[in-house]
């Protein structure tokens, strides 16, 4: 009967021993569960993030194109007035320094100009 009950207590011993592992493995799974939510949303987020930039860098392209006609526009007018004769000279200087100044903020590629280095 001794090693019948030593086999019963080894059978007990397994058996909690199980229990404990199961008890383990069903805490990672759920904490690797809980993970692949959060890496999921992550995910969604950024993607959301993406598209918002996409859509930001099209409104200011299409905001700069606007300013940049408005800007020839500015520089057509500027050309017609100074065409005709009687036509103040200071008001005439007072547009140019300020299409100059505009310019002074945009890159050379896309309109401005170099500035002179100190």
């Amino acid at each position: 009967m001794k090693k019948a009950d030593k086999a019963s207590a080894l059978a007990g011993e397994a058996r909690s021993a199980a229990e404990k592992a199961r008890t383990a493995a069903q805490a990672s799974a759920k904490q690797a569960s809980e993970a692949r939510h959060h890496a999921e949303e992550q995910a969604r987020q950024a993607t959301q993030a993406r598209d918002a930039s996409a859509a930001a860098t099209a409104a200011a392209e299409a905001a700069l194109e606007e300013c940049r006609q408005k800007v020839d526009e500015a520089e057509a007018y500027l050309n017609e007035v100074k065409s005709k004769p009687g036509s103040g000279k200071g008001a005439i200087w007072w547009m140019q320094r300020e299409l100059h100044e505009t310019k002074a903020y945009l890159p050379e590629k896309k309109g401005g100009y170099r500035k002179k280095e100190i």
